[in-house]
């Protein structure tokens, strides 16, 4: 109940805030609706009774209209006061929820550690509270104030007009209500609380119909016609999932129907006590039609809205809870430098880290140091780290043991706000927004994104200023086919624009995670050949397992089992003939000028590796 109220305290206040009238609207429409019944009661009477004196003669027909006028006022203001609240007050308060939630959940995704995006259990929490807190809200408001208060209402009203015909009908009326209540809380089966138990299952199915249904997959299915194998497998786990729960439903109808179905008998019964009344003389045939009515509709109704306020807000509560372990998870690490620091060199030592979860360590006590201003490749087959140093690095992650040093001081003393402003990644897995290509680069510095200025000066060193500048609209084109009037480029082109985008805040350290992965090694090593003059006066970083970048860097780092392996030159590293000089000369038959593929018969081109 404490979290209930703490629920409804948060989101009357959000609503109130932002428009008090939708608030005040909708507690008078409760309470109107709730008072509507006990009156209908009476005016019905007086409808029947009325109708019959004023054939009978005993009562003007001007005095009969008021309860005539009445009885078309208690029935039309119902359905009335229902269309105000749910054809207006109910999508408004949803608008100013889901902007006021969503709003505060974004800024906590923001500040979130990454580590909980590659956890299972926080991101059962974060799906939760990010995709269900706004039903549970619109749930909580208006809709339970204006069913249960209302039905607490009309329930107390007419239990006081039944009080008023015999007393002792409250034990009839109440008793059964009573017992259908305590039978259903022991054996009710909530079937959204059983989802609850369901959710890796359903984000099985949900994930594949997100992939089914997306643009870049459908392209794969329609080429590789694996569509139906695919479409097979989403449906067999939706099916499965529908089994299971219909299992637990008719595993539990029994006590279902047992636990409501008292009340239709207690109607019953009191409808025939009530008739005996009549009978006797005792009530009159307007009294006996009007309470008859309440009896096989709106009292047991009524009682069943209000007690379901406590039978179903459980639902609602426990999305709450999952909002509040959402904003009880870690936050990046505050940190306390403020300014970037004067050297910008790189310093990993005695590095040790596994993912969360895992029971294997990627890194092993690795150590290296990149000076300032210095270009460093680390190069490695996959899956010996090399990305994950760029995460660690990034602050994505926190080392197990060892630290990360960035200009002699430790990385987690630098605040987030700060590391966004020392580092420029361009990673292997780039974003493609569907917003324009100015904005695209932009977003690189988003302080910056209304200087068209420096988006182009940015452009110019990623070279995307090549091809946007004959395009019709230039900065302004709209990229992808999402939207009407957007323009498909190549994905060299989006890999210009990712470049470009690390270079739109001029940040010192540029960190280059494989980026060119998606480009033929011809043109990788040209691009390659390229950020020798991009990164001027910059410390750099290359990831790679390719090594197009090798030679223009300062030092190569070779990392094997966690740890590096060798380090030098390229020169010495080949001279040494260790790891580096067989993967390299593993890969040099892919680095030849003049288009020549390997075992082509063509006069052969100049190799990037040969020495001179």
């Amino acid at each position: 109940m404490k979290r209930i109220f703490k629920a409804y305290k948060d989101l009357i206040s959000i609503l109130f805030s932002e428009s008090p009238w939708i608030v005040i609207l909708t507690f008078l429409a409760t309470i109107i609706d709730g008072i509507l019944v006990p009156i209908s009661i009476y005016v019905n009477q007086n409808v029947f009774d009325g109708g019959l004196a004023v054939a009978r003669g005993q009562l003007q027909m001007e005095d009969y209209i008021i309860f005539l006028a009445l009885f078309v006022a208690t029935a039309l203001l119902p359905e009335i006061l229902s269309g105000i609240i749910f054809q207006y007050v109910e999508p408004r308060s949803q608008l100013i929820l889901k902007t006021a939630y969503k709003g505060r959940m974004l800024r906590k995704l923001k500040t979130l550690k990454y580590e909980h995006f590659e956890n299972e259990e926080s991101m059962e929490i974060i799906d939760k509270a990010y995709n269900r807190v706004e039903n549970a809200a619109r749930h909580l408001f208006p809709m339970y104030v204006y069913f249960r208060f209302s039905g607490l209402i009309a329930s107390i009203g007419t239990l006081c007009y039944i009080c008023g015909i015999r007393w002792w009908l409250l034990i009839t009326v109440l008793a059964p209500f009573a017992l259908e209540t305590l039978l259903s809380s022991r054996n009710n089966y909530n079937i959204y609380m059983e989802m609850e138990t369901y959710w890796k299952k359903e984000r099985r199915y949900t994930i594949l119909g997100e992939y089914l249904r997306s643009r870049n997959f459908t392209r794969e299915l329609k080429a590789c016609g694996n569509a139906d194998y695919l479409i097979g497998r989403y449906r067999e786990r939706l099916k499965e999932r529908n089994q299971e729960y219909e299992r637990f439903f008719f595993k539990n109808i029994r006590k279902i129907l047992l636990g409501s179905n008292i009340t239709k008998i207690g109607s019953i019964a009191n409808v025939i006590i009530l008739l005996i009344l009549f009978a006797r003389g005792q009530i009159s045939v307007g009294l006996f039609i009007a309470v008859t009515g309440v009896m096989f509709g709106e009292i047991y109704g009524r009682l069943e809205n209000f007690a379901g306020f406590f039978k179903w807000s459980g639902m609602h509560v426990n999305t709450y809870e999952y909002y509040d372990k959402f904003f009880a998870l870690s936050d990046e690490p505050e940190g306390k430098e403020t300014e970037l620091p004067e050297s910008h060199d790189i310093e990993f030592r005695d590095v040790w880290f596994r993912y969360p979860g895992t029971e294997e360590d990627i890194l092993k006590g690795l150590s290296l140091h990149i000076k300032d201003g210095e270009r460093g490749s680390i190069v490695g087959a996959n899956g010996e780290g090399k990305s994950t140093m760029i995460k660690l690095l990034l602050g994505l992650f926190a080392p197990d043991r060892g630290e990360i040093l960035v200009g002699g001081r430790n990385l987690a003393s630098y605040p987030l706000s700060v590391r966004t402003k020392m580092f420029a990644p361009v990673f292997q897995d780039f974003s493609r927004y569907s917003i324009t290509i100015g904005e695209n680069i932009g977003v690189g510095d988003v302080e910056e994104m209304e200087n068209r200025e420096k988006v182009r000066a940015a452009a110019r060193k990623g070279k995307a200023d090549e091809f946007t500048e004959k395009l019709a609209e230039g900065y302004d084109t709209l990229l992808g086919r999402d939207f009407e009037g957007g323009t498909d480029i190549s994905g060299g082109q989006w890999q210009r624009i990712a470049i470009s985008r690390a270079f739109m805040g001029d940040r010192p350290i540029l960190l280059l995670d494989e980026p060119t992965s998606q480009l033929d090694p011809m043109a990788e090593a040209d691009l390659y050949h390229e950020f020798a003059g991009m990164v001027e006066n910059k410390t750099a970083l290359f990831i790679t397992h390719r090594l197009a970048s090798t030679m223009i860097t300062d030092r190569i780092f070779v990392i094997r089992d966690g740890k590096v392996a060798e380090e030098g030159t390229h020169e010495a590293l080949m001279a040494a003939e260790g790891i580096y000089a067989r993967m390299f000369q593993s890969q040099r038959q892919w680095y030849r000028h003049g288009g020549q593929r390997p075992g082509s018969r063509g006069e052969e081109g100049t190799d990037y590796g040969e020495e001179e």
